[in-house]
């Protein structure tokens, strides 16, 4: 598997004028044609512009004309999940960008690849967090462009302030809430999309907002408005 492609060899003694590449519904997902003297080819596996890439168990078979000459199968997963969300005032010392005043609001998402072809994450997709009370809104997106490797975690910054609770123009009362569950989808190219949950606790008033973030039985208090 190369940075986005799946990368083909045939032994030198073999006559093999093409390749198909039969996706897990059986259908022709790919045809590669080698030249005389060739014995190497690709397929695209991302970067195909569709909105998903089935994946399982792959046919190659490799044709002289019509005649087959051999077949194998492969299977290609890419298995996408989000292993942890992290707010920024909590973890100053990452790559946040720091010109806005309100950068400690952000949030990161690390996204780990378990499988063994790359996938693409286009877009996040927030629910139940502060920026959604604040906003009024039940979803709030960000979309993305980020490459997945496999066997890696990527780190994933949101572009939006996700723990936000005040704007110029209106707060959060929260005061008015106790603990709410703040969901993130990453919906991705290849693969199933993976969600992950984390619960926030609210306290203070609309002028102060305490919010205590309890992950894996970790508490850790910020205020909103930086004090401990």
């Amino acid at each position: 598997m190369g940075d986005a492609t799946l990368e083909i060899e045939v032994v030198d003694d073999a006559s093999v004028e093409f390749i198909n590449l039969v996706d897990p519904n059986g259908e022709l997902f790919d045809q590669q044609r080698l030249a005389t003297g060739e014995t190497t080819t690709s397929f695209e596996i991302l970067g195909r512009y569709e909105d998903s890439v089935p994946t399982g168990d792959y046919e190659l078979v490799a044709l002289d004309g019509d005649e087959q000459v051999d077949t194998t199968t492969l299977t290609l997963e890419a298995e996408c999940a989000i292993t942890d969300v992290l707010w920024a005032a909590e973890n100053p010392d990452m790559e946040w960008d720091k010109n806005s005043p309100v950068w400690d609001k952000n949030a990161a998402v690390l996204i780990e690849n378990k499988g063994n072809i790359p996938s693409l994450l286009t877009e996040t997709q927030w629910t139940g967090a502060p920026i959604n009370h604040l906003l009024s809104t039940e979803t709030k997106s960000y979309y993305h462009e980020t490459r997945l490797p496999p066997g890696e975690t990527t780190t994933v910054y949101s572009g939006g302030r996700i723990y936000r609770t005040e704007s110029p123009h209106s707060s959060v009362d929260c005061g008015e809430l106790g603990t709410e569950s703040l969901t993130v989808t990453a919906i991705v190219q290849v693969g199933d999309n993976p969600s992950y949950s984390q619960q926030i606790r609210y306290g203070g008033t609309e002028q102060s907002c305490d919010l205590t973030i309890t992950d894996n039985g970790s508490d850790d208090s910020l205020s909103e408005n930086g004090d401990l």
